[in-house]
């Protein structure tokens, strides 16, 4: 992340220096800590794509810097020089953060300090090892007795709780962290690492921004706005039916992309560790490995569907980074310990949106905290039931699946 020439030409040089028919409106700017950064050139060689640095171009994007970057890519911002051109300053003006911003970051450095952002050994090892014990055991079930269903729902649970710790290794820093992801998510799961950071990251950005997030871009499958008649299909009016088997697919839709995009991008030992994974599955016979896939696929569309789904759509976003998470996200309640094993985490999805690099085992002692931050600054903190949430995701499918100008169920409510 070094100053190259082209940023050092256009940012730090003298204002002298800087001709008036430099075009602006072509470059790619971003306000981090009070400062403009020119990152036109760098954008090309983010690990993160080009992509979401272009959605937040000319605003201010401290925050969903710091939300997902290690501290090594804190230390290589220093690194790069911010824009000290009075020219450029005139035409990018200074953002001031809102004061619930402000209080937000304030909070933020606080968790940090008292080591919530710590990991544990103790969990790490029960969460990584859990996975495998439940495949293993699966295997015995189908080879050992025979018994072929149990064999697919305990691989299934185990691909389900692979994709949670997967998920968490991904948001993780350090190398350790980047190799337990690529090695558990292939082994178990054929997902590539990169493929998930790219698409997964400017969700937690862009939370539920329509056109940008491609978590709520399901259309023509699910569709969770009215679509102009252009773009409607007939079968909209039965997706508040067809979504149980969809949901299955999920993981056989998720390892063709992997494939894809590690084929595309050459990413070949993202390829290399996914052959594992499919010699272990013709092992098992087509049966209980394409069981064991549809199972796990359809737990986990049940859940990371249900916490953002029904929640606001925003259409162009300008709200701030803490305002969008709050807007367009709902954590669970989850009553039993056998609930709070199966959501993995994702229960908490505000503590995990604002802060996911995070350990998911922390975040149940950061809600009490993150409630009690809320209170004080004004802001609805919706937490519901599981299956209040799991009835209002149906009621939103089922609400979208309606004519807009004949709209049966009145019960419907986005909030």
């Amino acid at each position: 992340m070094a100053p190259n020439s082209e940023i050092e030409r256009h940012c730090c040089t003298s204002t002298n220096s800087i001709q008036p028919t430099v075009n602006l409106a072509d470059r790619l700017y971003l306000f981090i800590d009070g400062q403009w950064y020119d990152l036109t050139q760098w954008q090309h060689r983010h690990p993160g794509g080009s992509d979401i640095l272009q959605h937040l171009n000319r605003r201010d994007a401290t925050d969903a810097f710091y939300s997902l970057h290690s501290d090594e890519a804190i230390k290589r911002l220093s690194c790069l020089k911010p824009c000290s051109s009075l020219h450029i300053q005139s035409l990018l003006p200074t953002i001031e953060p809102t004061n619930l911003t402000l209080s937000f970051r304030l909070l933020r450095e606080n968790l940090i300090k008292n080591g919530y952002f710590n990991r544990s050994l103790f969990w790490e090892l029960f969460y990584h090892v859990s996975v495998y014990i439940l495949c293993l055991f699966g295997m015995l079930c189908h080879f050992s007795w025979g018994y072929h269903l149990l064999a697919i729902l305990l691989i299934g649970f185990g691909m389900q709780q692979a994709g949670w710790i997967g998920h968490d290794y991904g948001h993780g820093r350090g190398i350790w962290m980047r190799w337990f992801c690529r090695i558990l998510s292939g082994s178990i799961n054929a997902f590539s690492p990169t493929w998930w950071s790219h698409k997964h990251n400017t969700h937690h950005v862009y939370t539920n921004n329509i056109g940008i997030d491609t978590d709520v871009d399901t259309e023509p499958i699910f569709h969770l706005f009215f679509p102009s008649k252009d773009n409607d299909v007939w079968f909209r009016a039965y997706q508040h039916w067809y979504f149980i088997p969809v949901y299955s697919l999920l993981y056989i839709n998720w390892r063709w992309q992997s494939f894809q995009h590690s084929l595309c991008a050459f990413k070949y030992l993202e390829l290399i560790l996914m052959i594992p994974n499919y010699l272990w599955l013709y092992m098992l016979g087509w049966q209980v490995a394409f069981g064991s896939i549809l199972f796990g696929g359809f737990l986990v569309a049940c859940i990371v569907t249900a916490t953002h789904q029904s929640e606001e759509m925003l259409i162009d976003s300008r709200y701030p980074f803490v305002e969008t998470q709050f807007l367009t996200t709902c954590d669970a309640y989850c009553n039993n310990f056998f609930m709070e094993w199966l959501w993995g985490g994702m229960q908490y999805q505000l503590e995990h949106h604002l802060f996911p690099t995070m350990p998911k085992y922390n975040y149940v002692r950061v809600r009490p905290i993150l409630q009690e931050w809320t209170k004080e600054n004004g802001i609805e903190y919706r937490c519901s039931s599981v299956w209040s949430i799991w009835y209002r995701n149906y009621l939103t499918l089922k609400h979208f699946s309606s004519q807009r100008t004949n709209i049966k169920d009145k019960t419907w409510k986005k909030r």
